[in-house]
């Protein structure tokens, strides 16, 4: 399951109000959440079956939530209650109405205060319960309301176990938020409490622009919100000394790399040969020389682009272009699954925008090739006579001609004229360009997330890992 839960739903204006079967529960909610020691061991009644049934119904997507899994491995009256419990804490807004909503949120037990309620913003600004209350009340656009929720485990080691700390990850999220929900930075309002739940601390946040139709959140904005928050988050689990280290994980990291720089190097000092890449090559170079304009992927036309697209899935083909494509893969996939287990598609190669430079490579080899035979032809017009080369060349003049590898002369459709051996030498350029650009990305990858550390929290993990005597 994921290590970060998150629920992002909107309120519409004049939105009706739906009691359904949870305004007793609410009403006698603190009674529920407070279960003898020894009774919450016990099974799960047939009241609290009948009701998580009914939650399921209606809100079925509170089967994503952790309590939810915790009461499927073991349904008793402990795990019923927290499930029950939270998510009609989650869904309070459905029965409640918007203001009643805020101030749920701030004002419930385990809210942890700033003053005489839970609810903060942006630095600097003085939040008065009853008067966002009344905005929310007020106003007539849509809002955004959000759950982000962890277990308790990560809390406590990340040192997200406290109000503070989430307050001041949210105030770094903030462009983020308004990015991601189409509203200028200017013109965002947002509020959040942090509830200190015993499995799983969480906090609501609610957003809203202050222009009324402004703002709307897709399923895009939704990961991106997800991935954000997630990578702030769990960034610092190789830095969290004072819980159990993470070997096995940076073991498998120094591997990857390791395995990478191995198949980098095998690729730098060894050889290539791909008649088809070869052939792509001649007959591209002979497109691009009777193209005018910019010689750059973007601007060329359809049928170049596909030659182009043609080679980059050949040379993708190579079995350790593969390995590093698939080392890449895992690393990025590795990251996602912080916050979700549901794994994005792979695509080819040839579509990762990640990696686009080799199109643009594959170009400037091409060129350079067309480049060698105008070289070739100044030097054959100033030295007729001189003694033949080691390699053959022959300018097609056939309507019906093929490239004949073992001559090592072309003899294609193409009215280029070259060498068997420099177009080979241009594959193995471009092999040995997409094998580094794979690598580097690799490196680059870790260096972000390395860069993303919070230096606040860093400070602290300092001061710890001195109190225990470690080095720094």
């Amino acid at each position: 399951m994921a290590r970060l839960v998150t629920k992002f739903k909107y309120l519409k204006p004049n939105r009706k109000i739906s009691a359904g079967g949870y305004a007793k529960y609410i009403a006698t909610r603190e009674g529920v959440e407070m279960i003898d020691e020894s009774q919450k061991y016990a099974p799960a009644t047939v009241g609290q079956k009948e009701l998580i049934k009914k939650i399921l119904n209606d809100f079925p997507d509170t089967k994503d939530m952790f309590e939810y899994s915790d009461y499927i491995k073991n349904q008793t009256v402990g795990t019923a209650s927290e499930f029950i419990s939270r998510a009609i804490e989650d869904n309070s807004y459905e029965i409640e109405g918007r203001k009643s909503y805020a101030k749920y949120i701030a004002t419930r037990p385990r809210a942890e205060k700033f003053g005489s309620h839970g609810l903060f913003t942006d630095d600097g600004v003085q939040v008065q319960l009853s008067k966002v209350t009344d905005e929310l009340d007020k106003h007539n656009g849509n809002i955004w309301t959000a759950i982000i929720s962890i277990r308790r485990e990560d809390a406590e080691r990340l040192g997200f176990n406290t109000g503070a700390r989430w307050r001041d990850m949210l105030r770094t999220q903030t462009e983020a938020l308004a990015k991601n929900l189409k509203i200028p930075m200017q013109n965002l309002k947002w509020y959040a409490a942090f509830h200190n739940e015993s499995y799983h601390p969480h906090i609501h946040l609610i957003a809203y622009s202050t222009v009324e139709n402004e703002g709307y959140l897709t399923q895009k904005g939704v990961e991106n919100l997800r991935s954000s928050f997630a990578k702030d988050i769990f960034q610092q689990d190789l830095l969290c000394t004072y819980e159990k280290q993470t070997h096995i994980r940076d073991e498998l990291k120094a591997d990857s790399k390791e395995l990478a720089a191995d198949i980098v190097s095998e690729i730098n000092s060894g050889g290539y040969e791909n008649k088809t890449v070869e052939e792509l090559l001649l007959k591209l170079a002979d497109k691009l020389s009777k193209t005018s304009g910019k010689k750059v992927y973007g601007y060329l036309k359809p049928d170049v682009k596909a030659i182009i697209n043609s080679i980059v899935e050949e040379l993708s083909k190579d079995g350790r272009i593969k390995k590093l494509y698939d080392l890449w893969y895992e690393q990025k996939e590795n990251t996602i699954r912080t916050y979700t287990d549901e794994m994005p598609k792979r695509i080819p190669l040839v579509d990762n925008k990640e990696f686009k430079s080799i199109k643009n490579a594959i170009i400037k080899e091409a060129l350079n090739l067309k480049h060698a035979e105008d070289e070739l032809e100044e030097s054959e017009n100033a030295e007729k006579d001189s003694v033949s080369n080691s390699f053959e060349y022959e300018e097609n003049t056939s309507d019906k001609s093929r490239f004949d590898s073992n001559r090592g002369v072309l003899c294609s459709d193409y009215s280029l004229k070259t060498n068997r051996n420099r177009v080979a030498i241009s594959s193995l350029n471009l092999l040995r360009y997409l094998s580094n650009i794979i690598q580097n990305q690799l490196y680059f990858d870790e260096k972000q997330k390395m860069q993303r550390t919070d230096k606040k929290l860093q400070q602290k993990i300092n001061d710890k890992k001195q109190a225990q005597g470690l080095k720094m």
